[in-house]
């Protein structure tokens, strides 16, 4: 599966900062995912893993840390121009903590919309945008030769709510080839916005299926390919999505230097695509890595990072 042997008992460590302020689009954590156009759970190896597929770690280095931070330029009446986004992670066996921040999507029970809410007034569903915190913990098991198991408890608190919840995902890795299948929001937790007593928001499970190829799996590839695809609806502001995303990465002049790129779109509703290119450059041992997504008025971003590993 790697060229580090993964023990049985092996638990992944996932230390992950997010700073994200309200979003009309979700953030997704990771400058190299989004440069693939978020087509990451079956490559999922570095830090961002935590997010993206924690059984991925066991794919991936021994340890990584990832320093981001970035712009996410949503579109609708009464936003900022642009929402600042960060990000630190760690990865390090045997024991994972995470702690992240971000814009996510919920659903409150059928009501009339109100005239400058955030609800998507024009379809008549209750959807609401707002910011969650999450503290979580990752442990990987392996299952056979092939495939890792990952669970993820998460205390979470967003609005005026405090609650808990559980992620969970498997890799199945097979020479150059790898599948990921990532679930969040499995206890679909539930957030009071304010203190008025009114009906609370809920966050919809999210369930993704990924895979990838590497030239050179396992270890490092000069070339990466990798498709995405939600096998359940998102909601959005702007209607449900259930996106389809492809990106490519290659590695030149001995891993000094790397090229993505990747683009997505929804196959229910107006397709909305996103197209996006990063890069990375090694830098005293370190990677300087960025990306820009545009397309979609909703979910222009751009991002910038450091990755370390060893």
């Amino acid at each position: 599966m790697s060229s580090n042997k993964f023990n049985p008992s092996l638990a992944a460590v996932a230390l992950s900062l997010a700073l994200a302020t309200q979003a009309e689009a979700q953030s997704s954590l990771g400058v190299r995912a989004n440069g693939m156009g978020g087509a990451f759970v079956g490559v999922a190896d570095d830090a961002t893993a935590v997010y993206w597929n924690p059984a991925g770690l066991a794919t991936g280095a021994l340890a990584s840390v990832n320093l981001e931070f970035g712009d996410l330029a949503p579109d609708g009446p009464g936003n900022p121009d642009s929402l600042r986004h960060a990000l630190v992670g760690l990865a390090l066996p045997p024991v994972g903590i995470a702690y992240y921040r971000q814009g996510v999507f919920g659903t409150r029970p059928p009501g009339p919309a109100a005239t400058g809410s955030d609800s998507r007034e024009a379809l008549r569903s209750s959807v609401h945008s707002f910011s969650t915190s999450t503290l979580a913990v990752s442990l990987l098991q392996s299952v056979t030769e092939y495939v890792v198991v990952s669970a993820t408890p998460k205390l979470l608190w967003g609005g005026e709510s405090f609650t808990a919840d559980v992620d969970a995902s498997a890799m199945l890795a097979v020479q150059r080839f790898r599948l990921g299948l990532v679930g969040r929001n499995l206890a679909t937790p539930s957030f009071a916005l304010d203190d008025s007593g009114a009906a609370g928001v809920v966050l919809d499970r999210q369930l993704r299926l990924g895979g990838g190829w590497g030239s050179g799996w396992p270890g490092h590839s000069r070339v990466v390919v990798a498709v995405d695809g939600d096998l359940m609806n998102r909601d959005t502001l702007s209607g449900d999505r259930r996106d389809v995303a492809a990106g490519v990465e290659t590695w030149w002049m001995d891993r000094r230097f790397g090229l993505r790129g990747g683009m997505r779109g929804s196959t229910v509703g107006d397709p909305r695509a996103v197209v996006s290119a990063g890069a990375s450059a090694q830098l005293a041992g370190m990677f300087l890595e960025g990306y820009v997504a545009g397309g979609d008025a909703g979910e222009r971003s751009w991002g910038l990072g450091l990755r370390y590993s060893f």
